[in-house]
């Protein structure tokens, strides 16, 4: 376990370094076991966050171990774990680009004819469409993760997902997939803002 949560922190500071988790914002963890998840305290600044900085918690949210608060956006976490065996990193962060491409569109990013698109798993050709759906925010973390279990359930989550203003979840098989996925999909975001610019200056 140490040495997952060693790792994760320092993701998180290089997240931060990079501008993708500023303030106190976003949330990561590590699935332990097939009984406990270790999650990020809530309000904990990621530029100076240490092994102490954590909570470990069962697949349904109840405190097993550490003094503070869990992630307020714990459940969403767990849906993820819960519902992808394989997935054992979960990574919420609030980059620019997530959060500007989410408050443009409506309720889903169509990235297609990427070679960028090869970093996600089952791809092995730019001719490929991936979506990413964009989620209205809420404060209600369980009607929110109940939302989202209807769209995995649906077959419409499979790599991430937005939140409204708010950020980008992304996750995998382990700390490093999980940080390549969301790595691309920054790239991938970023890509379309600009796109979108450049058609919007061209009228």
């Amino acid at each position: 376990m140490e040495e997952k949560v060693a790792d994760v922190v320092k993701i998180a500071r290089e997240f931060h370094a990079r501008g993708w988790l500023p303030a106190t914002a976003g949330n990561l963890s590590v699935r332990l076991d097939d009984k406990r998840v270790c999650i990020t305290a809530s309000g904990t600044h990621k530029g100076h966050i240490t092994e102490k900085d954590f909570v470990i918690v069962d697949y349904e949210g109840n405190t097993l171990e550490g003094k503070k608060k869990p992630s307020a956006e714990t459940l969403l976490h767990l849906m993820v774990y819960k519902s992808f065996p394989d997935v054992n990193a979960v990574f919420h962060v609030h980059t620019i680009n997530s959060t500007l491409v989410s408050r443009f569109l409506e309720d889903k990013v169509i990235l297609k004819d990427y070679e960028l698109l090869k970093a996600f798993d089952g791809i092995d050709t730019h001719e490929s469409v991936v979506e990413i759906p964009i989620f209205q925010n809420m404060q209600d973390m369980r009607a929110l993760s109940n939302i989202l279990q209807k769209a995995i359930d649906k077959n419409e989550v499979r790599y991430g997902f937005l939140l409204k203003s708010h950020g980008i979840y992304a996750w995998g098989k382990d700390t490093m997939d999980a940080y390549v996925k969301l790595e691309a999909l920054d790239f991938l975001f970023d890509c379309e803002l600009r796109s979108m610019h450049l058609q919007r200056s061209s009228l």
